[in-house]
């Protein structure tokens, strides 16, 4: 096969694709098992608060401000909504987390490239770059996958962990619409996440303030090899 074919077939038998969920209902009850708190509509309604922000801007704002002020109100908008079910609003070195009561997941809003809400043969990344702060709760992220079941009990039983799962969203200008995802990271390299344990793909929105319907994504790639994520140290 070509080389760069053959290039990309190697990578994905080393590196397994993440578990990827699209359907509304096992989303639905995937985010039920994160958190009772967690619902479609309640994210949702975090992007569409960003929209609204994006569309609020005019041609006199700066040339950054409407994705600046998309990103502004999409964190303001999950942290208020969480935190009015008892969440945690937190900042490790400026970075905006909003963590469960129990401290068991953490969620921080990033920014992500086209490939963000998508099935495709790439899996997204954050379009931002990200520091130390990131690379660190990745990195216990993907350490705690390596332990083996008897291990991770015992870390259980002896200490509190954090899941630090990404709300990653990006717009697309050539559609006019909004992707969306929540992901567990679980590679970090060079400012950007790598790899994914977990996806759990959102319908789109579409910059339309009168009609917020989700479009539903339509897979374009293979199945997915699934990958169970653990729980990481934040």
């Amino acid at each position: 096969m070509p080389k760069r074919k053959f290039e990309l077939a190697y990578s994905n038998v080393l590196t397994p694709r993440a578990k990827t969920i699209v359907e509304a209902e096992l989303v639905e009850t995937r985010l039920q098992e994160l958190s009772p708190d967690l619902s479609n509509r309640l994210l949702h309604n975090s992007i569409q608060s960003g929209l609204g922000a994006r569309n609020d801007t005019t041609r006199a704002s700066a040339v950054t401000a409407a994705g600046v002020q998309q990103w502004f109100r999409t964190v303001e908008a999950l942290r208020t909504l969480l935190s009015e079910k008892q969440w945690h609003i937190h900042n490790e070195k400026n970075c905006p987390f909003i963590s469960s009561p129990d401290r068991s997941v953490s969620i921080v809003v990033m920014t992500g490239n086209s490939e963000t809400g998508k099935q495709g043969f790439e899996d997204p990344t954050n379009q931002a770059e990200k520091g130390v702060v990131v690379e660190g709760f990745v990195q216990s992220n993907r350490q705690l996958e390596l332990f083996n079941q008897d291990a991770l009990k015992l870390v259980k039983a002896k200490k509190k962990e954090t899941q630090v799962w990404a709300f990653l969203y990006h717009y697309d200008k050539a559609l006019n619409e909004v992707r969306f995802e929540l992901s567990y990271p679980t590679g970090f390299t060079k400012k950007k996440i790598t790899a994914w344990g977990e996806r759990l793909i959102f319908g789109s929105i579409p910059n339309n303030p009168s009609d917020f319907t989700i479009r539903k994504d339509i897979p374009n790639a293979p199945a997915t090899v699934e990958v169970e994520p653990k729980t990481g140290t934040f």
